[in-house]
């Protein structure tokens, strides 16, 4: 390829939205949804063969943040206690779905960010974050297996799994 010839691809790899190094992760919504006493229960996409191995909320912070990163945690839970929450359904905020955790630091703010970190064959990487906005849910009437996204589309735990992209 010539000088001449390689300006013109360069440029249609851009205006098309291609780069050479492959495609940006995609963002999965999580669902969310109220238990009986009110605690927002997090739905995380989640492949057969990962279990979530700890989750934390977050915000944005003015400066460095407590986390020293711009972000301050106000919650975090490691080491499931529940099958359920090992396969990606967990309170936020409480010590039931976890067997380590940090109490929450200040009354959660109506929005933040869900972290989840994931374990799979026996070793833990960081999983997807997403955006949680509990008020969302006030007026809405969900059906048992059923869990609102940030977008406000409904889904079942089913349609949350099989956004994550998992090896064949």
């Amino acid at each position: 390829m010539t000088a001449a010839t390689a300006v013109p691809v360069t440029a249609a790899l851009v205006l098309t939205g291609c780069t050479l190094a492959g495609p940006a992760p995609r963002q999965v919504d999580f669902g969310f949804r109220l238990d009986a006493t009110g605690n927002v229960v997090v739905a995380y996409p989640l492949c057969a063969a990962h279990e979530v191995a700890g989750a934390s909320v977050y915000v944005e912070a003015t400066g460095s943040g407590a986390d020293g990163d711009g972000f301050t945690t106000l919650w975090s839970g490691r080491d499931p206690a529940t099958e359920e929450a090992k396969r990606g359904v967990f309170v936020i905020g409480t010590d039931a779905d976890f067997r380590e955790h940090e109490a929450v630091k200040s009354p959660l703010p109506d929005g933040y960010y869900v972290a989840v970190t994931e374990r799979s064959g026996g070793q833990e990487q960081d999983g997807q974050d997403h955006w949680v906005t509990p008020s969302r849910l006030k007026g809405r009437s969900l059906g048992l297996d059923e869990y609102l996204t940030d977008k406000g589309n409904t889904l079942t735990r089913d349609q949350i799994n099989a956004q994550a992209v998992c090896a064949k």
